[in-house]
């Protein structure tokens, strides 16, 4: 299967260190990113710039993974790839949640968005650490998240809630997700929100969560700060 990345920055790096090299065709535009990529011993396009011509010179492949820097560059590429290759896969990274929709009229068949992560996928990657390695390396490295275990203080505004009654609160306000909760004083192992477990906040308990490193802070002060729902 032979597979064409669109790109090679940190991330564009990131995704074709787990492939196979010999089944990749690095595409780029950047003289930069054509050196670094040369540098690793990839076979390596330069296209000038994003037309029918530049992107005929492509040679067979059965999967594009448009990772360009530029975002909106990115998106004209899919719908580029889109018109002259109707019938192949193509898988993009998304920067911006916004933009999601584009792509989808674009006709990409698969999206990437490094900001996103659902607790579904987490809770199957937590089960395999050799994924969680290949995850972390992909996506968590090229932006600013993190996973973080925090503690509920005495008398924050959690206390006493459900899980299901603040997720998704918690989730439009601080831009995490709650992956599961940890009550010590039934036991020591992470109860998974995607089970279904519906458990009641207390003091002491430990939230399991993933976001942006800013967010899970400003999270943690105003656990402390603000006492049930009040100032």
């Amino acid at each position: 299967m032979r597979i064409a990345i669109f790109g090679f920055d940190d991330f564009g790096e990131r995704v074709a260190r787990f492939l196979n090299k010999k089944d990749l065709i690095i595409v780029v535009l950047d003289e930069k990113e054509e050196a670094r990529a040369r540098e690793k011993l990839y076979d390596v396009i330069k296209l000038h710039n994003i037309d029918d011509d530049e992107i005929g010179k492509i040679e067979e492949f059965d999967i594009a993974i448009a990772v360009l820097h530029d975002e909106d560059k990115n998106l004209f590429l899919c719908l580029t790839l889109r018109d002259l290759f109707p019938d192949k896969k193509i898988i993009a990274k998304v920067a911006d949640k916004d933009n999601e929709y584009k792509y989808k009229l674009a006709g990409v068949s698969k999206l990437i968005n490094p900001f996103e992560v659902t607790a579904n996928r987490i809770m199957t990657i937590l089960k395999k650490p050799l994924t969680l390695k290949v995850i972390e390396e992909i996506i968590f490295q090229d932006n600013k998240l993190s996973f973080a275990e925090i503690v509920i203080p005495p008398n924050s505004f959690l206390d006493g809630k459900y899980i299901k009654d603040i997720y998704k609160d918690i989730s439009s306000l601080y831009n995490l997700l709650i992956i599961g909760i940890v009550d010590k004083e039934l036991s020591e192992n992470v109860q998974f929100v995607t089970k279904g477990y519906n458990h009641k906040i207390d003091e002491g308990d430990i939230l399991i969560v993933v976001g942006d490193i800013e967010e899970i802070e400003r999270f943690k002060q105003d656990l402390e700060r603000f006492h049930g729902g009040e100032a």
